[in-house]
């Protein structure tokens, strides 16, 4: 149990960091977790021994932050760590051989993990992080973003030497690694079909992402961008373009810097875009409850809906609802959606939200507004489409928010939580089926 000196309604069941402090407000040990309550939880509900034992007879208190994503609190725990050197992490290292991400010192550096005592002779390093498996997925996705070839030689080639006519010459000469096939090594790196000033400006972008320094480098890829359009280096100015929205998917929302310099930040974050959501929409109240709504089948087989909900901007699993579609025969997504929200206002003991989205357009928006005119219910609704992210009412003028802007962002997080919320219940049901 957490002891009383940690005030439990400010540990939530969420992924984030905690950070425990002695008597003095001196950092112990810094550590991250998919859920903080449990994990926290963990050090006080069993007897331990060891340094663990020590650790937990100095904690005087206990603070947490919430991330949105494992790979944020993963960067942040890791900064953190760099901060504050709490002397508990290095002690516990000293007895598991925690990981460690690296940059290797060579002309053409390589991303690998290593061991403290492999650490001698590196470029730089992050870490230690206690979990393997995260630091290995973690790498596997920045590996789509900032590609670096394991190749142990390299082909040093200038960029003299990448002329078209020397590309040919060059490439029957050496043979591409597996990963060049997969679009996971820097084109040809391998082969010697990229300079290594180049190269190594893909590991910068690396090592200032790992920093934390996500705004900075969004701002420098975008002004590399722009001057490589204006010199009509339109291919250069795409790829460019491709790592821009590898880091936008990827990294929302991490932002490290801001969650170092104010932990309540997220909070507030939440706050300002529900603000801005209801001036967008022109909504009457703030949406505290948002729902959104979406479909997921297979020529209109084994139909399933889902139903997300957004508390106070965050994700709110326990109110989550899922529908088997009754409708049969030709796909009909209108009125599945219609079968959906019917079903939905049968249970008046859930509460009622103050902004429904719906994948899809107008006719998706139309049709659900026509079932809440049968009702008492005026409840605003919209509908997101995925190819423009343009918001649909029911009548009246599209509307286009910007694309980084916190509505938008907060919405799309609903839209993609209902899609992958309704897919994985229509999976479970086809899979049943195929067994059977």
């Amino acid at each position: 149990m957490i002891p009383s000196f940690v005030e439990k309604t400010r540990v939530p069941k969420k992924p984030g960091v905690y950070i425990f402090k002695d008597k003095t407000g001196r950092v112990l040990y810094v550590g991250k977790a998919i859920n903080l309550y449990n994990r926290v939880s963990s050090y006080f509900s069993h007897v331990k021994s060891g340094k663990i034992s020590s650790l937990v007879d100095q904690i005087s208190a206990a603070e947490t932050i919430t991330c949105e994503s494992e790979l944020e609190a993963l960067i942040l725990e890791a900064n953190f760590i760099k901060k504050y050197l709490p002397p508990f992490n290095v002690r516990l290292v000293d007895d598991k051989d925690y990981l460690y991400i690296v940059i290797t010192k060579e002309d053409f550096p390589k991303v690998i993990t290593a061991r403290k005592k492999e650490l001698e002779g590196a470029e730089k390093y992050w870490g230690p992080f206690p979990s393997a498996r995260t630091v290995r997925d973690t790498l596997k996705s920045l590996r789509r973003i900032f590609p670096w070839c394991s190749q142990k030689k390299l082909f040093a080639v200038s960029r003299s030497l990448l002329a078209a006519n020397s590309q040919k010459l060059i490439a029957n000469s050496y043979k591409p690694c597996f990963y060049y096939h997969l679009g996971l090594c820097p084109p040809g790196a391998c082969m010697g079909l990229i300079s290594e000033k180049d190269y190594n400006r893909i590991i910068s972008r690396f090592s200032k992402f790992m920093d934390g320094k996500k705004e900075q480098l969004l701002s420098d890829l975008t002004k590399e961008m722009m001057q490589a359009s204006g010199k009509q280096k339109f291919e250069d100015a795409a790829r460019i373009k491709k790592t821009i929205n590898g880091i936008l998917y990827m990294t929302q929302p991490q932002r490290t810097n801001l969650y170092l310099e104010n932990r309540n930040f997220l909070e507030e974050e939440r706050e300002l875009a529900l603000k801005t959501l209801q001036k967008d929409l022109n909504l009457k109240t703030l949406p505290q409850r948002i729902e959104g709504y979406d479909i997921s089948n297979i020529s209109g087989k084994e139909a399933t809906g889902s139903l997300v909900v957004l508390t106070n901007g965050e994700i709110d699993k326990s109110q989550y609802r899922k529908f088997k579609i009754h409708i049969t025969g030709r796909p009909n997504d209108v009125g599945m959606h219609k079968e959906m929200l019917i079903r939905r206002l049968n249970h008046p003991e859930w509460p009622m939200p103050d902004l429904i989205i719906v994948d899809g357009g107008r006719s998706q928006a139309k049709a659900m507004q026509s079932i809440l005119h049968t009702t008492s219910y005026i409840i605003p609704i919209f509908g997101l489409a995925k190819r423009m992210e343009w918001l649909y009412p029911p009548e009246g003028e599209i509307i286009k928010l910007p694309k980084r802007s916190l509505s938008l962002k907060l919405l799309q997080k609903l839209r993609d939580e209902s899609h992958r919320f309704a897919l994985s219940y229509h999976r479970k049901l086809r899979d049943k089926i195929m067994i059977g």
